[in-house]
């Protein structure tokens, strides 16, 4: 099967899972199916998955999504440069420090309900005049978890025609 066609049957199963429930065995069919999209999204992206370890909760996609963080020194709203399930980037004028664990809420597209959570720092990298500072996330309910996967399976497919 070629894998413009093998993308387009993902592409309305995706539809047919956004539209309600599914029988067990096309939710199964569906799972893999993520699956295997998001691992080749994450070898187009040069990223090496652990052994065991989903792609589906490591693929990223570069997306600006207004993201609002609950820092000790005050809220700040930011854009993110790319998220992924477990994370995601935004530039900072001055980084936080690294033991501070701000609350977010990541706006997603449409008028969707956010996902909130708590926010970890992984990784600073100076840059002219700002600061590029990677998260990791935490304390997101599996309900949250769920929908921010869909929503990055569509941003996904919307940049392959």
């Amino acid at each position: 099967m070629s894998a413009n066609l093998w993308v387009e049957q993902f592409r309305a199963l995706h539809a047919r899972a956004r539209k309600g429930p599914m029988s067990e065995e096309e939710k199964r069919r569906y799972i893999a199916a993520r699956e295997q999209f998001a691992r080749a999204l994450t070898a187009a992206q040069g990223m090496r998955l652990p052994p065991g370890q989903s792609a589906r909760r490591s693929f990223r996609i570069a997306q600006g999504l207004q993201v609002d963080l609950a820092f000790a020194a005050g809220p700040m709203k930011a854009m993110t440069l790319d998220v992924s399930v477990g994370g995601f980037s935004v530039m900072l004028h001055k980084p936080p420090a690294e033991s501070e664990e701000p609350a977010f809420t990541l706006r997603l597209p449409g008028n969707q309900e956010p996902v909130k959570g708590k926010a970890k720092v992984v990784s600073v990298q100076r840059k002219i005049g700002t600061h590029r500072v990677s998260f990791s996330t935490h304390g997101v309910t599996e309900k949250d978890t769920e929908r921010l996967e869909t929503a990055l399976f569509d941003l996904a497919l919307e940049r392959i025609k």
